[in-house]
C-alpha cells in the first residue's frame, strides 16, 4: 500500500463525521477505509460508500452507524479509580551529564542535588504492593536524572521489592532509564537476574549523540555508554534492552539515528521530539513538524522494508511504529493519553508523589506528600485531562488513538504537534492492512502480549 500524500493542512470537512463532536474518519488511500472512534474499530468500505460518506450523506452516515451497532458515542468518565500498579522512583535528582536540551535541569527539576533514600524507597514499594492482588503485577521503575548514581538505592529496592512481591503472592518487574555511561558489573547482574526493562538514551550515532550529551566537562558521552551497554545487549539474561532518542531541531533524520543505534546492537529504538528544555533552538517548533513527519514516515518505510528483506526471524526495531500497529491491532481506545495519575504514579527523593517522572516538584502535577498518595488529587487531575474534555481534542478524529498528548507538554508548551500526531496516525492506519498480511507473525504476538 503506497504512502497516503504528505500534507499537514487540516483534511478536508468531508472526509470527517459532520456530527460534533466526529464519530469517524474516512481514509482516502488505494483501498477506502472507515475509522470508527468508538472502540478504534477500522474497516475495509466500498468505494460508493466511502464517497458517500466523504460528502457527507446521512443516509451513508446512518448505513455505517448501524453497520457498527450504534457506536457513535463519546467514552465513558473514569469510572473507579484503580489504585497504581507502576510506580517510578527518583533515586538520583542529580546527573553525571550537561546535556544542553534536558527538560530535568541535570536531573534537579529546579532544585538542588538529592538523592532518595533506602527508607523512602521501601516505603513506596510498600505502599504499591500492598495496593495489589495476589497474581497481579507491579512495576517499580527507576528514574533520575541518572539513577545510578543512588546505585545503593536502585539495588536495594530490587532486593526489597522482590521480597515483598513474594511474600503478598504479587508478579513484581523492574525498569530503569539511564544514560548507560556509569553501568558496572554489579548493574548488569542486576538487570539479567531479574525482569528488567533497561532503557538507554542515546540518541543515534556518536557525532550526533556528542553534540547534545556531553559530560560536565565537555568530553563526548557516547562511546562511554555503549561500552558499557554492549555486554547487556550480547548478554540481556531476563532484560529486556532498548534505546531511546531525542530529537533535536538541528537534526531530523529519524531513520538514521535508527539505523545507527541499530548497528549498536539495539533491537527496539524509539524516538521523541525535543519538546520542553532549557534551549529553544533545540526544541521542535511549528514550522519543523512538516519535516519531523516526513522523517517518522521515512523511518517507518525503512523499518518495513526491513521487515520484508528479513529472512529469519522478524523482530520489529523501531519501536513508535510497532506501538502505533499494536494500538490500531487491538483497536485501543483511550480517554488518556498514558497512565500517568492513573496507573502509574512517580515518587520524588523526599517521598512525594506526582503525575509522572517528568513533572517531579511542579506544584500543578503534585500527588500528595511523603507516603500520603491522593486519590482526590488523582481523580481531580484526570477528571480535567479527559480527551472528550480538552478543545480541540474532543472535535478530532485521532483523539482515541492519542488520548489528547502528553500532560506534562501539552501543559508546559501547548498542542502545537497535533498535526504531526493525526499524520502519523493516518499513514499507520494506512499501513496496517498491508502490515498484517505481510508479517501475520508479529501481529499474533501482539495478541499474546497484555495491553
Amino acid at each position: 500500500m503506497n504512502p497516503v500524500p504528505l500534507t499537514l493542512t487540516t483534511r478536508p470537512e468531508a472526509l470527517v463525521s459532520t456530527a460534533e463532536p466526529p464519530w469517524f474518519h474516512v481514509l482516502d488511500g488505494a483501498a477506502p477505509m472507515v475509522l470508527v472512534m468508538a472502540g478504534s474499530l477500522l474497516f475495509e468500505v466500498d468505494p460508493s460508500l466511502a464517497e458517500l460518506l466523504a460528502a457527507g450523506d446521512p443516509s451513508a452516515e446512518a448505513e455505517l452507524a448501524r453497520s457498527v451497532d450504534g457506536r457513535t458515542d463519546e467514552l465513558e468518565g473514569l469510572g473507579p479509580l484503580p489504585r497504581p500498579r507502576a510506580i517510578s522512583l527518583n533515586v538520583a535528582q542529580s546527573c553525571n551529564l550537561s546535556c544542553n536540551y534536558c527538560y530535568a535541569d541535570e536531573g534537579r527539576f529546579g532544585g538542588t542535588p538529592v538523592h532518595m533514600s533506602v527508607t523512602v524507597a521501601r516505603r513506596a514499594i510498600d505502599d504499591l504492593v500492598a495496593g495489589a492482588h495476589p497474581g497481579e503485577r507491579v512495576t517499580v521503575g527507576f528514574i533520575g536524572g541518572e539513577p545510578l548514581l543512588g546505585r545503593a538505592v536502585v539495588h536495594d529496592a530490587v532486593r526489597h521489592a522482590t521480597d515483598r512481591a513474594a511474600e503478598s503472592g504479587v508478579v513484581v518487574g523492574f525498569s530503569i532509564t539511564t544514560n548507560a555511561t556509569v553501568i558496572d558489573a554489579a548493574d548488569l547482574d542486576l538487570f539479567r537476574s531479574h525482569p528488567f526493562a533497561v532503557t538507554v538514551s542515546l540518541d543515534g550515532s556518536e557525532a550526533t549523540h556528542d553534540r547534545h550529551r556531553s559530560g560536565r566537562n565537555g568530553s563526548g558521552s557516547w562511546r562511554r555508554a555503549v561500552d558499557r551497554i554492549r555486554p547487556l545487549l550480547e548478554e540481556p539474561g531476563l532484560s529486556h534492552v532498548s534505546a531511546r532518542a531525542t530529537v533535536t531541531r538541528d537534526d531530523l533524520d529519524i531513520a538514521g539515528r535508527v539505523a545507527a543505534l541499530g548497528a549498536v546492537g539495539f533491537r527496539e529504538i524509539g524516538v521523541s521530539p525535543a519538546r520542553t528544555g532549557p534551549d529553544a533552538s533545540l526544541l521542535i517548533q511549528p514550522s519543523d513538524w512538516n519535516a519531523y513527519l516526513t522523517s517518522m514516515i521515512d523511518a517507518g518505510e525503512d523499518e518495513l522494508a526491513r521487515l520484508r528483506g528479513e529472512t529469519g526471524i522478524r523482530r520489529w526495531r523501531f519501536s513508535n511504529l510497532s506501538s502505533a500497529l499494536t494500538e490500531i491491532h487491538r483497536g485501543t481506545c483511550r480517554p488518556l493519553p498514558c497512565g500517568a495519575a492513573y496507573g502509574y504514579v512517580s515518587v520524588d527523593a523526599g517521598g512525594s508523589y506526582a503525575t509522572c517522572h517528568r513533572t517531579i516538584g511542579d506544584p500543578r502535577f503534585a500527588l500528595g506528600g511523603p507516603g500520603a498518595l491522593s486519590d482526590a488529587a488523582r481523580r481531580t487531575f484526570l477528571e480535567e485531562r479527559l480527551v472528550d474534555k480538552q478543545e480541540p481534542c474532543r472535535s478530532c478524529w485521532a483523539r482515541y488513538l492519542c488520548g489528547g498528548g502528553c500532560h506534562a507538554e501539552v501543559i508546559e508548551s501547548g498542542r502545537h504537534g497535533c498535526d504531526m500526531i493525526r499524520g502519523w496516525l493516518e499513514q499507520c492506519l494506512m499501513w496496517y492492512p498491508q502490515a498484517q498480511s505481510t508479517f501475520p507473525e508479529l501481529f499474533s504476538q501482539m495478541e499474546q502480549v497484555s495491553p
